[in-house]
């Protein structure tokens, strides 16, 4: 989407400039000549930057700044004239301004300042955009799993998160690897920065370069203005390129480069940019063997791959089968105010005998819909699909299959049990109608630490 400038100033020379200038720069351009007028356009058009002349004839320019962040917050502004102050610069700042511009400026000078305004409004949107997404305690909760594979996950993250380093995430389609992503970093340095997303399987060659990088107006048929790229866009922040091993091999050197030198150079531009980013990346690909045998580059490979968080397939994480499922289960029903709130035990064990190829992704759509055809507050094996209803053990001993049981079954059991009871193993023997020895020899089998519940 085009950017919407609006100049305010009551020289006629200025106005034409400016428009001149910006309209070649690819943005779409409205002009008045007082405060009066600027303010009747704020209040029934949205732009996303003004720049406003400190003396106007009637309202100042100040007092139409401080209006101005009442009628339209989103709109930044930038403030210049020809009586450059020290004390007028700190109070236009003071009072809202982004930046401030003395007169006479050149060219360059204008659309340094408008570029660098704009790119700070757009980082400010995705910040507030991620901040939506993400809960306000900066923890793990949102990623579930007690499994021993999702705890070595968890240890790793606590260690790497609040770092610099470029981190690869390894795992199959439909683990969650872009959750991975988002708590790295929700728990960095950079969190108040933007999250930016890439999605390098998505877009063809050509597209992928022009949205990672950006380009100029004219530099290639139907640019018809300045795009800013990803890249730049994630400025002071974070990048994510998810399915890093589908870049294409001829814009790998150029990727290289700009995490190298730090900067970047737009298509068709000539002006090195300089960029402050930390890239996260995640493949579904053995890109170390992909690097090896000449389908990756090799020193991106490494340059990429400083830390490797592996992602384990649901299959791999049998205990965590009901956890998840029980989670979305509640997210549905919520989501669509049925009041769905079981599983029943042909369902569960259903769930542990099944591959899940497709993994956390595939289950969140398998409970989704189980919610919207389940026609009682439990879902029954006719809500699932034939698919997994008819599946076998995919290599599984029965052996195996009860010890998932146990874990999805009892464990839960006690857990609430001792946490009801406050750690009270007398107490939660008698309600549970077992012996003091039976509840320890669980939480042994478990690894659950009675002691734990009990209050200090």
């Amino acid at each position: 989407m085009t950017e919407k400038i609006l100049v305010v100033d009551d020289e006629k020379e200025i106005l034409i400039s400016c428009r001149k200038i910006l309209e070649h720069a690819g943005y779409q351009v409205t002009t008045v000549e007082s405060g009066e007028y600027a303010l009747e356009l704020l209040s029934t058009d949205v732009y996303d930057l003004m720049l406003l002349d400190l003396r106007l004839p009637g309202r100042s320019g100040l007092e139409v700044l401080k209006e101005s962040r009442s009628l339209s917050p989103q709109t930044y502004v930038i403030i210049f004239t020809a009586y450059a102050t020290v004390d007028s610069a700190v109070e236009a700042i003071k009072s809202g301004a982004f930046n401030y511009l003395a007169k006479p400026f050149s060219d360059d000078q204008l659309l340094l300042a408008v570029e660098q305004a704009l790119e700070h409004r757009s980082l400010k949107i995705e910040n507030i955009h991620l901040r939506e997404q993400l809960t306000e305690r900066r923890d793990f909760d949102k990623i579930l799993g007690s499994c021993p594979a999702m705890h070595r996950v968890f240890d790793l993250l606590s260690k790497v998160a609040d770092s610099e380093a470029n981190i690869l995430i390894t795992g199959k389609s439909g683990t969650g690897k872009e959750l991975i992503a988002r708590t790295i970093h929700a728990n960095s340095s950079r969190s108040s920065g933007a999250f930016v997303a890439v999605d390098c399987a998505s877009l063809p060659e050509n597209l992928l370069e022009s949205e990672l990088f950006g380009h100029e107006k004219g530099a290639f048929t139907g640019a018809d203005r300045l795009k800013h790229g990803l890249l730049q866009m994630a400025h002071n922040g974070t990048v994510f390129l998810d399915e890093v091993g589908d870049l294409p091999l001829v814009l790998q050197p150029k990727l290289l480069r700009t995490l190298q030198e730090r900067q970047l150079r737009r298509i068709g531009g000539e002006r090195l940019i300089p960029i402050n980013i930390r890239v996260l990346a995640a493949t579904n690909h053995d890109l170390e063997r992909e690097a090896n045998q000449g389908l990756f580059r090799q020193d991106l490979f490494y340059r990429l791959n400083v830390v490797n968080i592996h992602v384990p397939s649901l299959h791999e994480r049998g205990q965590d089968i009901p956890m998840l499922a029980h989670h979305f289960l509640r997210q549905f029903s919520e989501q669509y105010r049925k009041p769905v709130n079981s599983f029943s035990p042909e369902v569960i064990k259903s769930f542990l005998l099944y591959s899940w190829p497709g993994n956390v992704r595939e289950m969140q759509n398998v409970v989704e819909r189980a919610v919207l055809v389940s026609n009682g507050p439990c879902i029954e094996l006719e809500d699932l699909p034939e698919s997994l209803v008819g599946s076998s053990p995919s290599g599984l001993s029965w052996k195996a299959v009860r010890q998932r049981e146990a874990l999805a079954l009892e464990k839960p059991f006690l857990v609430d049990l001792l946490r009801r009871h406050q750690g009270n193993v007398s107490a939660a023997a008698e309600e549970a109608g077992m012996t003091r020895k039976m509840i320890y020899r669980m939480a042994r089998k478990f690894g659950i630490d009675i002691d734990s519940f009990r209050k200090a």
